[in-house]
């Protein structure tokens, strides 16, 4: 779907704006000098910003239409397959991570995905591993939210 950037700036600012609001009833985590809220509202200010500076850009440069029109991407059979594949790897994420835990789940859909998606295996195997590992350490030790977890990677918590 291409939209224009006036009704991107729209979109963008009304997602900063969701998120933030969303982030208000986190709870604080006990211990801790930052709550469960200040990425969230940190990543909303920031959508906020770049919501209100594409509208100004888009009011200067005078396209001011509002729309959407349909990419044409979206005419093709297999781009609409490989997107509705990548749709059930993300509910295949949702339902089967409390069982095998982030890591294994993560790292498999990952990989699944940027290989249904046309990248190569070496590629699509280093990336997924590395993500994998990234998100898991940025997130479960830094961030302390608590992911998924699998008793055959335990070692890397």
């Amino acid at each position: 779907m291409r939209v224009t950037d006036l009704t991107l700036g729209i979109l963008t600012l009304l997602g900063g704006i969701t998120i933030f609001l969303s982030a208000m009833n986190f709870q604080a985590i006990p211990g801790q000098a930052y709550g469960a809220g200040t990425m969230p509202r940190a990543v909303a200010a920031v959508t906020v910003l770049v919501g209100l500076f594409i509208i100004v850009q888009a009011i200067l440069s005078e396209d001011r239409n509002l729309g959407f029109r349909l990419a044409d991407w979206t005419r093709s059979g297999a781009a609409l397959a490989r997107a509705a594949c990548v749709l059930a790897l993300i509910l295949g994420y949702i339902l089967v991570s409390p069982i095998l835990g982030f890591v294994s789940t993560a790292f498999v859909l990952m990989l699944a995905a940027m290989l249904t998606l046309g990248t190569r295996l070496p590629v699509a195997v280093i990336v997924s591993a590395l993500a994998t590992v990234t998100i898991q350490q940025s997130f479960g030790k830094l961030l302390l939210v608590p992911l998924p977890r699998s008793a055959f990677f335990s070692f890397l918590w």
